[in-house]
């Protein structure tokens, strides 16, 4: 089976779905298939270059287009970013040798219709129908309502969900990242026919790299001078669909809580407004990093006695924030920061491997912190549980065969 991920990230990128394609790659590589990936040469989010427009790695290919890259610090730059990237993708698309099935994700928006269109020149040169499977990280255009960036009922609005809904209509098979995910696409695209097509895939992470490391033997807890603390780690992407506010008051509650400290690692728009905050208030028991190579990410996260995870209640079934999955790996307990009805907020108190803390109750998130600072074993057992679930739902191998399944049955049905 001859399979093409169409992204605008890939290898070595740290976007989490350049990471998750990867891992996906590899398995499928190491199953015998054959891998081919369209994505940018521009690294992601950032006016860099990769210096290899081809490259081979096995018997993975990655075929790298060039466009602007003017990365995430201006509106208009990204536009161009975006259009330039739709432009050669399909170009290149069109020049590529036709694969079985496109894997195509949602970075940028609307990427799916290039295999939409892709497929309508290819299927009146071939006998064999192309196959087109949608894989969703981030649902658009209600992305971009959420975010302010697109007013609900305009035009532009209207556009874009229509268009949204022809990809998802056209695709042979529509794999989301939760049930909350699913649930609003079927209520608000394709209520009827989509429902038989939809297939849930949470993200994942690699058990094998990522496992329980004791703080006492973590050599990063011993390097930042954090074995002895009791330590509140929020670790990837804080963005706008993130909740800050209610973090940031409960910060400023347990200032002068002793023998605690907040780490933030990782980066996004909203990482920045909390260092301000932080330089403001001159919070002394609250630290930044920059996010962790994937060498080191198993201590890293590791560092954590809690970490915390935050949705914004407007992006329930738009995003599933995947950093729950490094945490299950770790052995780790978690407090979810949002609705009660957010994937991350079912898997946590179905598998009882942590708390959800409502948006806007900073009481709440602090009186959780107190409890597991002052009975580690409850936090131990939350962990263990956690690694339990993990190993048995969330593992990469188990979501990797999931893919190929869809993907395989696509193909076979011919």
């Amino acid at each position: 089976m001859h399979v093409l991920i169409l992204n605008q990230t890939f290898y070595p990128d740290f976007a989490s779905t350049a990471q998750l394609m990867w891992d996906l790659a590899l398995y499928l590589e190491a199953r015998g298939h054959r891998i081919s990936a369209l994505c940018s040469r521009a690294i992601y989010g950032t006016d860099q270059q990769h210096e290899l427009s081809y490259e081979r790695i096995n018997n993975i290919e990655i075929h790298r287009v060039t466009g602007t890259a003017f990365g995430k610090r201006r509106m208009l730059g990204r536009m161009s970013d975006f259009l330039a990237f739709y432009a050669a993708a399909f170009w290149k698309l069109r020049r590529l040798p036709a694969p079985d099935v496109i894997l195509s994700l949602t970075t940028p928006p609307m990427l799916g219709v290039l295999p939409m269109l892709h497929r309508q020149f290819l299927d009146q040169q071939r006998r064999r129908r192309l196959r087109i499977v949608h894989h969703i990280m981030d649902l658009y255009p209600d992305a971009a309502v959420a975010m302010n960036v697109l007013r609900q009922g305009s035009y532009s609005q209207r556009f874009m969900s229509r268009l949204g809904g022809r990809i998802l209509g056209t695709a042979d098979a529509v794999i989301v990242l939760g049930r909350d995910m699913a649930e609003r696409i079927i209520r608000g695209y394709h209520p009827g026919s989509l429902a038989g097509r939809i297939h849930i895939v949470p993200p994942w992470a690699d058990g094998s790299l990522l496992k329980p490391l004791d703080k006492g033997k973590n050599p990063l807890a011993e390097q930042l001078g954090l074995r002895d603390t009791f330590n509140i780690v929020y670790s990837g992407n804080l963005g706008l669909a993130h909740d800050v506010e209610t973090l940031i008051a409960a910060i400023e509650v347990m200032r002068a809580d002793e023998g605690i400290a907040w780490l933030f690692i990782g980066g996004g728009k909203r990482f920045e407004h909390l260092r301000a905050h932080a330089d403001l208030r001159a919070w002394t028991n609250v630290r930044f990093m920059p996010y962790q190579d994937r060498e080191v990410l198993n201590q890293s996260l590791n560092l954590a006695d809690v970490h915390l995870v935050s949705q914004l209640p407007e992006f329930t079934g738009i995003v599933v924030p995947s950093k729950l999955y490094g945490i299950l790996a770790v052995g780790r307990p978690s407090i979810m920061i949002g609705p009660a009805d957010a994937e991350i907020s079912r898997v946590i108190n179905e598998w009882s491997c942590g708390y959800v803390v409502a948006n806007g109750d900073a009481a709440g998130l602090v009186q959780r912190l107190r409890e597991l600072k002052a009975d580690p074993q409850l936090g131990r057992e939350m962990g263990a549980r956690a690694r339990r679930v993990f190993e048995t739902q969330y593992d990469r191998p188990i979501a990797c065969s999931r893919i190929e399944s869809i993907l395989r049955s696509l193909v076979e049905a011919g």
